[in-house]
């Protein structure tokens, strides 16, 4: 939880400074390029300064370009249907009428292309002057600012990657401090309570040999059970989220262990009338402890166990898929509502209270399940398909 939640406060630090930066630095490069542009074309204007006339009735005389126009490095080009019909002061190169006849298409009216920087005036629908300035050094300080542009781009994108990993830490580590504080007084709650409930047991035994059985003792005792039931899962949740707990993992056959597991929950699903019916592909193997897989088993089919209708299905696969081992606990049921589905896999949240309360359910059994499977860099969710809830495990396949 502390890491998604580290990851989320990463990902959000660096995508605000990241646009906040990168778009300042675009917008720099793009008004700096646009005034290199500007500076050009306004040179352009006051050389050339020969305005198509209009006529009387409003259309345009037969245009042609001023042939007094003689400055190196400017050069005039009258286009009409893609076809150059007079130049001035052009160089005998194809590749600046190429260039001509190329801008005469497009809808820019200025820009860069090749070596020279260039405006280009609509006098009708098929007719255009496109001029060209040779100004290297405009065009030498426009690459400087672009290259500019993308070192800085590249030197913020680290440093912003850095600051985002260490604020992110920071406003983590009060969050991380109070769970680890709650983990540690669950646990250390959870031994206390062991003995004086240890203690109202036996002597709530004793009791019983005195005096006999009753409905109060019974109403002791049961709540007794439930309360050990509480203990032990806070104590094996806190026991999974202790990552300095955890065993050295072994390489084991998981789909033997999923068979045992199965067998071991066919009178309880006999006494619920359910089927349990199973799709085990064979010999895959996993990486890490029999216990977990045991206990995520037993959570996921004892869940669906009790949440399928009588004489309804719960189906379990198991098979390797690309890189990953899927688990598929499905069982047929009342759906769980799409905005609770995120939030069953909190502690001690439970979407029937009324009916869990009846049960002695506290809503620890998912929570317990998905920090084991994390412990494997794996990943569950639920979903609802084809009228089955479906609890879907993905573990890394090992290689």
């Amino acid at each position: 939880m502390i890491k998604k939640l580290s990851k989320r406060i990463f990902l959000l630090i660096m995508t605000t400074l990241s646009f906040i930066i990168l778009g300042i630095i675009i917008l720099f490069a793009f008004i700096s390029y646009n005034n290199t542009i500007n500076a050009s074309i306004f040179m352009i204007d006051k050389i050339i300064n020969d305005e198509p006339k209009k006529l009387p009735n409003g259309k345009i005389e037969n245009y042609k370009i001023n042939p007094e126009i003689n400055i190196d490095g400017l050069y005039n080009i009258l286009i009409e249907n893609s076809t150059i019909i007079q130049t001035s002061n052009s160089p005998n190169d194809k590749k600046i009428n190429e260039y001509a006849i190329k801008i005469s298409k497009q809808s820019n009216t200025k820009g860069i292309i090749g070596k020279y920087i260039y405006k280009a005036r609509k006098i009708n629908k098929n007719t255009t002057v496109v001029t060209f300035i040779e100004n290297e050094n405009a065009i030498l300080h426009i690459k400087v600012i672009l290259i500019f542009s993308i070192v800085i781009s590249f030197i913020s994108i680290i440093v912003i990657y850095a600051i985002s990993k260490k604020v992110s830490k920071i406003i983590v580590k009060p969050v991380k401090e109070a769970f680890e504080k709650q983990k540690q007084f669950i646990s250390d709650a959870s031994h206390e309570l062991k003995t004086p409930l240890a203690v109202i047991e036996a002597n709530a035994d004793v009791l019983e040999n005195e005096i006999n059985s009753n409905k109060w003792l019974r109403y002791i005792q049961n709540e007794i059970s439930n309360m050990n039931k509480l203990i032990n899962d806070l104590l094996l949740l806190a026991k999974v989220e202790n990552v300095d707990n955890l065993k050295e993992f072994e390489q084991f056959n998981l789909s033997n262990e999923l068979e045992i597991v199965l067998s071991m929950f066919e009178s309880i699903a006999y006494e619920n009338q359910v089927v349990i019916k199973n799709n085990i592909s064979k010999n895959i193997m996993l990486n890490g402890t029999k216990e977990d897989v045991q206990r995520i088993v037993s959570i996921l089919l004892d869940n669906a166990i009790k949440h399928t209708d009588a004489k309804k299905e719960v189906i379990v696969e198991l098979k390797c898929e690309k890189n990953v081992i899927l688990l598929e606990v499905k069982n047929m049921g009342k759906p769980i509502p799409e905005a609770e589905r995120e939030k069953i896999f909190e502690r001690f949240y439970r979407v029937d209270k009324s009916r869990n309360r009846d049960e002695k359910r506290y809503g620890l059994g998912l929570a317990i399940a998905k920090s084991t499977i994390e412990k494997y860099n794996g990943k569950i969710e639920v979903y609802y398909k084809d009228s089955f809830t479906i609890f879907k495990v993905v573990f890394p396949k090992l290689d």
